[in-house]
């Protein structure tokens, strides 16, 4: 159902993080957030969009909970996502951890920090899943009779 409507529902999250309010710019990256964890790879078509939304908040907004949100968008992308970030987020993964990097080393507000750390080392887990699968060591063994 979430994928029916993603592109009215993209639209308005991302019309209301240019409110006024920065409570209503907080509420609408966190409902995208929930939206983007909800639509895997129906998501492809509008990254480009959020990505370029999230990245403009992270550098240029004054208000910290606002930027905290923008971070927690891409925390909860890449939990939501998980095996597939890979394959869904492939075109701005590197402007995405470029975005993190950034937030981390910038940023003034400590929390702002630790919630682009929270989201490097969702990554990280992400892309070692991914390089290093998880072996499984098991010997079949039979009695002969």
């Amino acid at each position: 159902m979430a994928s029916h409507y993603r592109d009215q529902l993209i639209h308005v999250y991302l019309m209301g993080t240019k409110d006024v309010d920065s409570c209503v710019r907080a509420s609408s990256l966190s409902n995208l957030g929930e939206l983007c964890t909800w639509l895997d790879f129906a998501l492809g078509p509008v990254i480009h969009e959020v990505t370029a939304c999230l990245s403009a908040i992270v550098k240029t907004e004054r208000e910290a909970e606002v930027r905290r949100a923008a971070v927690h968008v891409v925390t909860l992308l890449l939990r939501g996502l998980c095996e597939k970030a890979l394959q869904v987020l492939a075109d701005v993964l590197l402007e995405l951890y470029r975005l993190l990097k950034f937030a981390v080393r910038t940023d003034v507000d400590q929390l702002v920090q630790l919630h682009a750390q929270l989201a490097l080392e969702e990554l990280d887990c992400v892309v070692r899943g991914i390089l290093f699968p998880e072996e499984k060591l098991e010997k079949k063994i039979t009695v002969l009779p």
